[in-house]
């Protein structure tokens, strides 16, 4: 769970953060076998597998987990839009290819940990922003982003 003090430092920095409440209720909805299409149309198959738990499946760890929404176009070609709520999953250590909120010299961004030129860096799902190389004491990771919640409808 993130501290007070963690949640008024990000809320200070602009981000608008919701911590997630332990003992959530649940939301199963049926989830069906045959995959939808994202190319050419096929035949809709209507067999039911089971029943998903949503909040299960989008937050696994609740009791070490936050929502953050994004600002900004860093990770548009990586699919996380302006507007996208990320839920972030603190305590586990990050590896190369995870998508990382992270404060960097005092500034919030959420960006994929890889490498630039050799170096291990903090790179932009976006060509227009540089590569921004890890320097010990410059940044400290905030949690690994777990899922992307976006509403098309309201």
């Amino acid at each position: 769970m993130l501290s007070a003090e963690k949640i008024a430092k990000l809320r200070a920095a602009g981000l608008e953060v919701h911590a997630m409440a332990s003992g959530a209720s649940s939301v199963r909805l049926p989830l069906y076998l045959s995959p939808v299409q994202a190319g050419l149309p096929a035949q809709a198959g209507g067999d039911l597998d089971a029943a998903l738990d949503l909040g299960e499946w989008l937050v696994p760890y609740p009791e070490h987990s936050f929502l953050v929404r994004v600002k900004g176009d860093s990770m548009v070609d990586l699919g996380i839009l302006e507007g996208d709520l990320l839920v972030v999953e603190q305590g586990r250590k990050p590896r190369m290819g995870d998508l990382l909120v992270a404060e960097v010299r005092g500034q919030f961004t959420v960006k994929q940990l890889g490498r630039h030129r050799g170096k291990v860096a903090l790179l932009a799902g976006n060509a227009a922003y540089a590569p921004i190389l890890v320097v010990p004491g410059e940044v400290r990771v905030n949690g690994i982003v777990r899922s992307v919640v976006r509403r098309y409808a309201k």
